[in-house]
């Protein structure tokens, strides 16, 4: 097998290697601008609307790293009228309007790695229940994926005695895999804990009408558990501080975590540093002009590969829609 670049060999060895395709799934550094993405149940949680785009590029300064583009948009259905459905024959129908709690959302997803491209599509529903003084949600997702290995990026040599490798038909094949994801989240003005699993059904990648054992090609179920705590500083009230903890995990892999701290002020700026168990030390930074949010994080690792690039970075913005951008306003609706 030759290849253009020699990164891209030990990419291409996801294909024969179930551990290795688990691992697939993009890891974001900016997971606060927009939850959303790796928790279904965050769709329209502070009863806004959020539409959210995001770019990510590994190690910059090397041809063919990953690098993840998504584009998300979710919100909370809020009290309406009783409205009259039109029947194409009997008598009309009344239904009671939208309670408040039920919210929805959808994203896109762009992820290119080396020679592997994928493309998604996430559909979802959550519901969301008011307790005292916080909320539970629940959200379930419905994926459509599309993985695909590019042409142009990938060739295999033929053997000297003249057979060419089996995987060679591969290579512009797509492979389509439907799953769902599942989320929870308990939240309240200080605290926020949630927890998610996607590729629920463990879909098995099959590219095109290739005859090959496909049973042990599939994505690995993948959770994830988030906890915050924010509070405001002593004396500074202008001032803000945001812990929070995010662990990520398959049922093959041993778990890697993000420790983080976040300080806003105002809640239009904010700066913050984050630490990640693989060895990378990242740096947040942000800040809010009325309705939008802008993001960047800068990821920097200390090993070998790291070492030899500029870094990882990462750019947010999100646009909020509502009648407050105040935290938990949503809660009077009911």
């Amino acid at each position: 097998m030759t290849m253009r670049n020699p990164l891209l060999i030990p990419i291409l060895l996801i294909l024969p290697c179930v551990s290795m395709l688990a691992q697939q799934s993009p890891i974001y550094s900016q997971y606060v601008l927009n939850e959303f993405i790796i928790n279904p149940s965050v769709a329209g949680i502070d009863g806004m609307t959020t539409v959210n785009f995001s770019g990510r590029k590994q190690w910059l300064g090397r041809e063919y790293t990953p690098s993840t583009y998504t584009a998300s948009v979710s919100t909370r259905l809020l009290k309406t009228s009783n409205a009259v459905l039109n029947r194409m024959y009997g008598p009309n129908l009344y239904k009671k309007g939208a309670s408040g709690r039920v919210g929805i959302g959808a994203s896109l997803l762009e992820d290119r790695n080396g020679a592997i491209n994928r493309t998604g599509l996430n559909l979802t529903y959550s519901y969301h229940i008011f307790i005292l003084n916080s909320q539970l949600s629940f959200g379930l997702s419905f994926l459509a994926q599309q993985f695909k290995i590019d042409r142009e990026l990938a060739q295999f040599a033929v053997d000297p005695g003249g057979s060419i490798d089996p995987t060679e038909g591969l290579i512009g094949k797509s492979a389509y895999i439907p799953d769902a994801a599942f989320g929870l989240n308990f939240s309240n003005n200080s605290y926020s804990l949630g927890f998610s699993a996607f590729q629920l059904f463990q879909s098995p990648v099959k590219f095109g009408d290739i005859e090959a054992d496909f049973k042990q090609l599939k994505q690995v179920r993948q959770y994830t558990v988030l906890c915050s705590y924010n509070n405001t500083l002593n004396g500074k009230p202008e001032w803000e501080y945001e812990p929070a903890v995010i662990v990520r995990a398959t049922e093959r892999f041993q778990p890697v975590a993000d420790i983080s701290i976040r300080f806003i002020y105002k809640r239009e700026y904010w700066t913050g540093l984050s630490l990640r168990t693989s060895g990378d030390f990242i740096l947040l930074t942000g800040l809010r002009i009325n309705r939008m949010y802008f993001g960047y994080s800068f990821d920097y690792g200390f090993n070998e590969i790291s070492r030899q690039t500029f870094g990882s970075h990462e750019i947010t913005m999100a646009v909020k829609f509502g009648d407050s951008t105040r935290r938990y306003r949503y809660w009077e609706r009911y």
